[in-house]
């Protein structure tokens, strides 16, 4: 994995992200979301849909899979993974005011907050990184 910070708008000679994610930080934690395919918990985010920018994805599956409403949203970078191809993903941040106690979805089995005090597991081995590299230990 590795975290390319390009500007928003432009990314040079890397290739357009195909998926988004978002750190959605909230009074007590980072929103994770356990998905109902893999079953591990993982940051929001998802495809980008056609002629959808990578902001509105990562906020549209904010509201989608953990019930949240994304505030103060900043543009990261592009996160570049490798699990069999090399794919590039939008990664963004925002800050939350409420997050649902329980929340579920065709995508998502549940909602924690991830904190270095109490970390749900099993983590996506992206989302375990970008949870090391932006959230702390």
């Amino acid at each position: 994995m590795k975290l390319h910070a390009v500007p928003e708008h432009d990314f040079g000679t890397l290739p357009a992200p195909v998926f988004a994610l978002i750190i959605a930080r909230a009074q007590r934690g980072v929103v994770l979301v356990l998905n109902s395919v893999r079953k591990v918990w993982e940051l929001p985010g998802g495809f980008i849909d056609a002629g959808e920018a990578p902001r509105q994805a990562a906020i549209r599956e904010l509201a989608e899979e953990a019930g949240c409403v994304a505030r103060d949203v900043r543009w990261l970078g592009l996160v570049e993974v490798n699990d069999g191809r090399t794919r590039f993903g939008a990664l963004l941040y925002c800050e939350v005011d409420r997050v649902p106690a329980e929340f579920t979805s065709n995508e998502t089995l549940g909602i924690d907050l991830w904190r270095p005090d109490h970390r749900p597991a099993p983590v996506g081995e992206t989302d375990e990184w970008l949870l090391r590299k932006f959230a702390g230990t």
